[in-house]
């Protein structure tokens, strides 16, 4: 089976990898997102600090039933 990951900044999807490794695939998402995320990075005060750097997190996508 594939490994899918997503990459995360707070709750705010940002990117999804497939695989691991040199061979993995990375889809960055629509640039609303990427908007979405500057907003909220803004508003918290988060921009350009740790804070910021701190919040993006890696999480295993949940497996999904069916054929590929």
């Amino acid at each position: 089976m594939t490994e899918v990951t997503l990459l995360y900044w707070r709750d705010i999807p940002a990117q999804v990898i497939v695989g691991s490794g040199r061979r993995a695939a990375k889809g960055v998402l629509p640039a609303r997102f990427e908007a979405a995320i500057d907003r909220a990075a803004m508003r918290s005060g988060a921009q350009g600090t740790d804070a910021y750097l701190s919040a993006w997190r890696r999480v295993p996508a949940p497996p999904q039933q069916g054929d590929a």
